[in-house]
């Protein structure tokens, strides 16, 4: 049984749009990680990461589970959608905008949680405290990477 041209030629196009979208928004979440470190400036994220197998492989994994829901949410609803292959028919700026805009909301809600517990300290809890351990602080980015994807993978599913 012979396979259509057509066929192969749309699934081609639908692997590089999937492709190219998961790529930018892995490089968004990348930058979003980056921003992050920065807002929390009472935690050494990298540094107490670097010297640890079992922080590093924290970070790796949540790494990994970042990846495959933007992944997942590229392959369901890419930022490149349009059936042309000229530029300005092939990326759809609103659904990369959404995307931008949610990283956004989710380092605004990390910088909220942060100030929450590390300024406030409901309930007597110090985040200084996650510094003692570089499996905490593994433990700490793997969980803002997990949420970062969950909320990156939400933005990919919003029907434009």
């Amino acid at each position: 049984m012979a396979v259509p041209s057509s066929f192969l030629v749309s699934v081609l196009l639908w692997f590089v749009r999937t492709f190219i979208s998961s790529f930018i928004c892995l490089l968004i979440g990348l930058l979003g990680i980056g921003i992050m470190t920065h807002i929390t400036t009472e935690i050494k994220e990298f540094n107490s990461i670097r010297r640890n197998p079992e922080a590093t492989a924290l970070f790796v994994g949540g790494f990994l589970i970042l990846a495959g829901l933007v992944v997942h949410g590229s392959i369901l609803n890419p930022i490149f959608l349009g059936q042309n292959i000229f530029i300005g028919a092939f990326i759809n700026p609103q659904r990369l905008i959404t995307v931008i805009l949610s990283m956004m909301v989710s380092l605004l809600f990390g910088w909220i949680f942060y100030l929450i517990f590390a300024k406030i300290s409901p309930m007597n809890i110090d985040l200084d405290d996650i510094n003692r351990s570089p499996i905490a602080v593994g433990t700490f980015v793997f969980c803002y990477e997990v949420f970062l994807g969950l909320i990156i993978h939400a933005s990919l599913s919003i029907p434009l």
